[in-house]
């Protein structure tokens, strides 16, 4: 019987190697991927419109925006807690 999950030996890239894809490789991919950003940007807008449930509609709409505007910056709340300066005061008891 055969374990499933957790780390296996053998298993994964050796340490040490380098990522197959190189960045010229990479850069073509963008390159050839571009050539159907107007297809695909009107692939979402059909979904937006007309996908058969509100998550795919949302999602598409979402995935616009994203592309128009950029994704929303997370801004991180910080409690700020107002406490009084602490005061030490040095002795010299023995």
């Amino acid at each position: 019987m055969s374990s499933h999950g957790g780390f296996r030996e053998g298993a994964g890239r050796p340490s040490g190697s380098t990522n197959k894809s190189s960045p010229e490789q990479s850069q073509r991919l963008s390159e050839l991927a571009k050539v159907y950003t107007e297809e695909a940007l009107q692939t979402l807008v059909d979904v937006a419109r007309n996908g058969r449930t509100d998550a795919a509609r949302v999602s598409a709409a979402n995935a616009l925006l994203d592309r128009a505007y950029g994704k929303p910056a997370v801004k991180q709340e910080q409690e700020i807690v107002d406490l009084p300066p602490v005061v030490i005061q040095l002795t010299n008891d023995h």
